[in-house]
């Protein structure tokens, strides 16, 4: 059984770890990511299972999607969308990532194409791709904020359609985004937050939750 400790030794022995390649040339990256991650806490095999698929040495499982699993995920796009429109209705600077060209380049030449947004000093971030320690993982929002000092940095933000409260795995998807906004900027943030489906805010200090994180990446 795969273990997520040797998954991310495996994966962050290099930048450019790759598993196979695309229908189009692209060369893919075997990197976890924040919802793997997530995955894996619910089904320790499933790291196994996926990477037996993407070596094409287990045929993937039917697609078990219907409207309704459809009918969620634009509901979810949608309230992306919609905490995007209020940051912009509240008069913030807010910078979209360009897209990824999925086709034509792989997740590390979108990295690059996409450069220093941090250090542009934008209000708000919309989709920042990263690379930290074998993990990748695009953030939905990062907010700016400057500290009494007069330190910068971004606190990560999620949009998630639960409704009460955060779940473990939105949290351990954060602390990733933490981790890696601190290695870009020097600057570790303080808070990271969730944008619940009701419109609630949840806000979570990141040192109440990252020895977690950190414990479980070992493991």
């Amino acid at each position: 059984m795969t273990t997520l400790g040797s998954e991310l030794g495996a994966a962050g022995a290099t930048r450019d770890s790759v598993a196979a390649r695309g229908q189009n040339g692209v060369m893919a990256e075997r990197l976890l990511t924040p919802s793997k991650i997530t995955a894996w806490l619910d089904c320790a095999h499933f790291l196994t299972l996926r990477h037996e698929v993407d070596s094409g040495v287990r045929e993937p499982a039917p697609n078990m999607f219907g409207e309704m699993a459809e009918m969620l995920l634009q509901k979810g796009l949608g309230h992306e969308r919609a905490v995007l429109e209020q940051y912009r209705l509240d008069g913030r600077d807010v910078f979209e990532v360009p897209d990824w060209d999925r086709g034509t380049e792989s997740y590390n030449q979108w990295m690059d194409r996409v450069g220093d947004v941090l250090g542009a000093g934008h209000d708000v971030v919309f989709q920042m791709p990263f690379v930290h320690d074998g993990v990748r993982g695009i953030a939905d929002f990062l907010e700016r904020v400057v500290d009494v000092d007069g330190n910068v940095t971004y606190e990560p933000v999620d949009a998630k359609l639960a409704r009460k409260e955060a779940k473990p795995g939105h949290v351990l998807q954060l602390c990733f985004y933490a981790e890696a906004i601190a290695a870009q900027t020097g600057q570790p943030p303080v808070q990271m937050h969730i944008e619940l489906g009701s419109g609630v805010r949840e806000t979570i200090r990141v040192d109440d939750v990252l020895a977690y994180w950190r414990r479980l990446r070992t493991q």
